[in-house]
């Protein structure tokens, strides 16, 4: 992400549109980029890398949109 020098941001109700692709895309973005990289030994990702990790806790049963 950078400065949205353009253009102008998605409402709220394009963005939930979009919301799916963006899920998914990233998840597969971040498996291609963790596969090509676990084996690494004596080097780390550095913020170059364009690698973000987060800690994911899903919980089963109802779901609820934010407000």
């Amino acid at each position: 992400m950078g400065l949205l020098s353009q253009g102008s941001p998605l409402s709220w109700e394009e963005t939930k549109r979009h919301a799916d692709h963006v899920r998914r895309h990233g998840i597969l973005q971040f498996l291609h980029i963790y596969h090509a990289v676990k084996d690494r030994h004596k080097d780390v990702l550095k913020w170059g890398d364009e690698v973000i990790f987060n800690l994911v806790f899903l919980q089963t049963g109802d779901y609820h949109d934010p407000p």
